[in-house]
């Protein structure tokens, strides 16, 4: 089993263990010597010592261990024979293949599962937070203008009062995008619907670098998911700012929209933040496209938005003015979009 794990990241690779046994058992109680070695090298190439490995083939070795430690122990169904261990481990990502670092997410969050391990750990690295898991206290590590370390205990999933569903949409979204926890690293935040609004929104930052380098845009991929991506911002209490489309009440068969009724549990989620936190929720009419760029398509919709904004002066100002009103709160709005708090407000600027 490790032997296929290390060869997943280093291909052709394999581990020998030479326990270097005594000659005569029978005179010895001991079945290896002192100076047993772990070797490591391709197959049918030459096997060195772990010191004599690079920093990735080592750091590979060492997820390799932990992810068997915590896989062995689940399939053995008991944990009477395991000592209460704790694991302290800085910055787990270095070194380490992208594949290798999804692996070790895995192994950290699978190993207190066993029931005998405790985690603690440093990164650098949003793909090692994880706000669908239960078993996670994030603390964040900052120093402040005079340079002094601050620490503050920012997310406990207890506290955030995620039901079932959003920890279902926060465990896609985190699948689809494992960079989605880059705000909780600090910076503005805003929330956007969709591919097309990120898309639209990072080309402007890229054009403005030294403007919006503090910004993270975070694609909630649905509208359903922005209700659980605004319970955790509440929980941190800092601003943010949400981009939706508002779409229209019923169908065009004229049945309700499910989407219609997203809008709500949106503000129902905006409503339960803390009273120091400044949020303002902005709704395109009906939809990003049509609202600033007065068409509507159904395919390729990114590369679209992309194309307009470069190619238009009017759509690229369009959208960088609707970019600055959901960083700066105090930026007038722009047309064919309206600043919500009530589904009735919402109907009416629709109409």
């Amino acid at each position: 089993m490790t032997v296929l794990k290390v060869s997943k990241v280093f291909p052709g690779y394999k581990i020998d263990f030479d326990a270097k046994p005594e000659d005569q058992l029978d005179k010895t109680i001991n079945l290896f010597k002192a100076d047993s070695q772990l070797l490591m090298g391709p197959e049918g190439g030459h096997m060195s010592t772990i010191d004599k490995q690079g920093s990735g083939a080592r750091r590979t070795l060492l997820w390799t261990a932990i992810k068997f430690i915590a896989e062995s122990s689940k399939s053995s169904g008991s944990t009477q024979e395991l000592r209460p261990n704790l694991l302290l481990i800085d910055e787990p990502e270095i070194c380490l293949h992208p594949s290798a670092i999804r692996d070790a997410c895995k192994a950290l969050y699978e190993l207190p599962d066993t029931g005998k391990w405790q985690v603690v750990a440093t990164t650098h690295s949003p793909i090692f937070i994880d706000f669908s898991r239960d078993n996670t206290t994030i603390i964040r590590v900052e120093k402040d203008i005079d340079g002094d370390v601050r620490g503050t205990t920012v997310f406990r999933p207890s506290s955030t009062q995620l039901d079932e569903d959003d920890k279902a949409n926060l465990k896609m979204l985190n699948v689809a995008d494992p960079y989605v926890a880059e705000f909780f690293f600090g910076g503005k935040t805003v929330v956007v619907e969709g591919d097309t609004e990120y898309t639209a929104f990072t080309y402007i930052r890229a054009k403005y670098p030294e403007l919006y380098s503090d910004v993270h845009i975070i694609r909630a991929r649905g509208k359903a998911t922005i209700k659980s991506l605004v319970k955790i911002l509440n929980h941190f209490g800092a601003n943010y700012s949400v981009l939706h489309d508002s779409d229209r009440p019923t169908t065009k068969a004229g049945k309700t929209n499910p989407a219609w009724t997203t809008n709500q549990l949106i503000m129902d989620a905006v409503g339960l933040r803390p009273g120091s936190v400044k949020v303002r929720i902005l709704a395109s009419l009906p939809n990003f496209e049509q609202a600033y760029f007065g068409t509507s398509t159904s395919t390729d919709k990114p590369y679209s938005a992309l194309k307009a904004v470069m190619d238009d002066s009017d759509n690229f100002n369009k959208v960088r003015s609707l970019f600055d009103a959901l960083i700066d709160f105090t930026k007038p709005v722009p047309e064919n979009c309206i600043e919500w708090d009530n589904l009735l407000a919402l109907n009416k600027a629709l109409k």
